[in-house]
């Protein structure tokens, strides 16, 4: 399936464009190595990162886990920090741990800062009709003082959608966009928006924006959704299809879903990435030669109203080059694009890879980390995030000391 487009003015959501940012260099030098920041005991202090992480001006990382916690018997999930301290260690604190009631449970999306810096995440499940929740979690007035957790929307399943597993972006009015995987009018997912009350303290109005058919324009939509400079927000679904959902006309109150494109195969949920003159990249969780997954390019019509046209940049084996690319990319200022696999790489349990350009539209791959499980984690959950000096921040979902996840950092 293929649709047509004009090429848009380049955006990212707020996370992805604050990575981006922070690029202190334009590459990774070679022989970069990895360094477990902490690694989760699978008690009070989480287990299971599914989720990518953000970090702050002072360099702290904050993220979710699925899983632990002291909130519930067993756990449902928390949020954390981790702050660097002295003697290179990291020391992680829980922020809040979920109940798995009114409050919401299992929260697999990343978060997102506001200008004030509260963190606003998604729980898959909780809240009023166990189909989970949009939380705000809000900063203390105080360094070291308690954060205040406030439900900002309840999914109710079929009425606006069910099980947000992407973070959430922000416009430039302040209010919240993303994806449900199932749920809507016809149960293949959603695309919302949460609008910002009016007045501090007022209500959050969540609308539905699209509700998926499993037609052309395709089933479950999994990743972060990015937004440009006019409001119009671009995504992929599970079952392989790029979208644009544009905002209405002056006057108009509905959005329109347009796909650009329309793969074969699976997707797998990473969010897409702006490039130089409308170009996106993305990749698949499967297709390539080997089955195994690629990175793509979309490039633009250069005609309103033509067709948007995909080139492979990168074929995974799922050997040692990894196989099965999940999650979202970055990019940094020269164009070279980082993430990572599932699976492959020199013990088979994931990778952390670079794609450079090079002449003639070739595109080089280096593996920058292989991981071994154990210590050293296994199953990267999420894409990277960048930190000082390029280095690459990012969780795994097993491995570690009690086998309940890791957070890393690859140097370059």
């Amino acid at each position: 399936m293929k649709g047509n487009e004009s090429p848009f003015i380049i955006a990212c959501s707020l996370a992805v464009f604050a990575a981006v940012l922070m690029f202190a260099s334009s590459g990774m030098a070679a022989g970069p190595t990895e360094q477990i920041l902490y690694r989760f005991k699978g008690g009070r202090d989480g287990f299971a990162p599914f989720a990518g992480l953000i970090a702050d001006k002072a360099g702290n990382l904050y993220g979710t886990t699925a899983d632990g916690g002291a909130g519930c018997r067993g756990g449902c999930g928390t949020v954390f920090e981790l702050s660097p301290a002295s003697g290179g260690r990291w020391t992680e604190t829980v922020l809040y741990s979920f109940t798995g009631g009114g409050d919401g449970a299992t929260p697999e999306g990343g978060l997102i800062f506001d200008t004030a810096g509260n963190l606003y995440g998604t729980t898959l499940n909780g809240g009023s009709s166990e189909d989970g929740t949009i939380f705000q979690l809000a900063a203390p007035a105080k360094p070291g003082n308690a954060w205040t957790l406030n439900v900002l929307h309840n999914f109710i399943g079929n009425t606006d959608g069910k099980y947000s597993l992407g973070s959430l972006v922000f416009d430039q009015a302040g209010n919240l966009y993303g994806p449900t995987l199932f749920g809507g009018q016809f149960g293949g997912g959603t695309v919302f928006q949460l609008a910002a009350p009016a007045k501090q303290g007022g209500t959050w109005t969540l609308h539905v924006l699209h509700s998926f058919k499993g037609g052309n324009d395709g089933l479950d939509p999994l990743g972060t959704l990015i937004i440009d400079q006019k409001g119009a927000l671009y995504g992929t679904t599970y079952s392989g299809t790029v979208f644009k959902e544009v905002p209405p006309a002056p006057g108009r109150t509905a959005w329109t879903l347009r796909v650009l494109y329309g793969f074969n195969y699976v997707l797998g949920g990473g969010a897409l990435i702006a490039g130089k003159k409308g170009v996106l990249y993305g990749a698949t969780a499967l297709g390539g030669s080997s089955n195994e997954g690629t990175v793509f390019q979309l490039t633009p019509p250069v005609r309103r109203g033509g067709a948007w046209t995909a080139t492979t940049l990168y074929e995974f084996t799922g050997g040692g080059d990894g196989g099965y690319p999940l999650n979202d990319l970055i990019a940094d200022k020269a164009g070279n694009l980082y993430g990572v696999t599932d699976n492959g790489g020199a013990s088979g349990l994931g990778t952390v890879f670079k794609l450079a350009p090079a002449q003639h539209g070739d595109w080089n791959k280096t593996t920058l980390h292989s991981f071994s499980g154990g210590r050293d984690g296994s199953g990267p959950g999420a894409g990277l995030t960048v930190g000082r000096q390029g280095a690459l921040y990012g969780t795994t979902v097993y491995g570690g000391l009690s086998d309940k996840g890791t957070v890393f950092r690859v140097a370059p």
